[in-house]
This record gives structure tokens, C-alpha cells and sequence, in this order.
């Protein structure tokens, strides 16, 4: 009975209590019918559903998921067209399902790379200017001028200290 009450919001009246009366047709016998559950994601489908006959709504479905594909593949080639025109936009950055998104992704995608622009001037600026990249070399001390006596205390020392 649950499962009548679900089905009866997705069958015509006259569907649903032919197959939920209990009546027969004819002299008692049953009869297998096939039943085909067609469900859309298209706005106001069910008033569509009341009025159309079932031919007419299957082409009315092909027909805007022609127009569909047709939609995905401009938007692909769009997409390919804005790589084109601006090749240090990384692929993966640009993408989307629909025009906004991909606009949008394409937006960000921009903006990062003027933000590592900014970045790579701003550090090249700094190399001109004489800063140093990164922390100097760690080095003892020189030994230029001292002695050979010297050099070898200073090692033993270096060692000790070590061990």
C-alpha cells in the first residue's frame, strides 16, 4: 500500500487504478504490461507530462540533450580558445560546466598568476638590489693567517670539541 501511495504521484489516474483496482479486464486473466518510469531534470517536467503524449516528450528530451552536448562542446572549445590566448594560464585552473563557471574560474586563474607575477618581480627586485636569497654559508674561521702550529691546535680544539 506505501508503495501505491509513491507510485500514484507519478501515474495518471486512469493508470493507477487500472493497476491497483484489483478489476480485470476480460474474463479474469492476468496480463503482463510494461510499465516505463521516465524521470527529467527539466523544470515543470510533470506539467509537460500531462499534456504531451510519451512519443512527443521522449523526442522533446532528445532534443535538449542534443542541445545539451551541444552547449558542453561550444563551452570546450571556448575553454581551448581562452588557453590559446593566454598560454601562461595553467589548464587545470580554467574549467567549469557552465559559461558563469568557467568565467569565474577563469577570473581566479588570472588573478593567481598575476599574484606569482608580483611575487617573482618583487624577489628579482630584491637580487638587484644586493639582498641576500637565502642565509649565508656557514664557514669556521679563516685561516689565512695563521701558522701551521696554529692551524693544527685549532683543529685538535675543533675535534675535542666534537667528540
Amino acid at each position: 500500500e506505501r508503495l501505491a501511495m509513491r507510485l500514484a504521484k507519478y501515474l495518471s489516474p486512469q493508470i493507477y487504478e487500472s493497476i491497483f483496482s484489483g478489476k480485470q479486464d476480460g474474463a479474469g486473466a492476468l496480463a503482463r504490461k510494461h510499465l516505463t518510469v521516465f524521470f527529467s531534470a527539466i523544470e515543470r517536467f510533470t506539467d509537460l507530462t500531462d499534456t504531451l503524449e510519451p512519443e512527443r516528450l521522449a523526442a522533446v528530451e532528445r532534443e535538449l540533450e542534443a542541445q545539451r552536448a551541444q552547449t558542453r562542446a561550444s563551452l570546450g572549445r571556448y575553454r581551448e580558445a581562452l588557453l590559446a590566448a593566454e598560454p601562461a594560464l595553467p589548464p587545470e585552473l580554467v574549467s567549469g560546466e557552465t559559461l558563469e563557471e568557467l568565467e569565474e574560474s577563469l577570473a581566479a586563474a588570472r588573478r593567481a598568476v598575476a599574484q606569482i607575477r608580483e611575487r617573482l618581480s618583487a624577489e628579482s627586485e630584491a637580487d638587484i638590489r644586493g639582498f641576500p636569497v637565502g642565509a649565508p654559508e656557514r664557514r669556521g674561521p679563516s685561516m689565512e693567517g695563521m701558522t701551521s702550529a696554529e692551524k693544527i691546535a685549532y683543529g685538535l680544539e675543533q675535534h675535542a670539541r666534537a667528540g
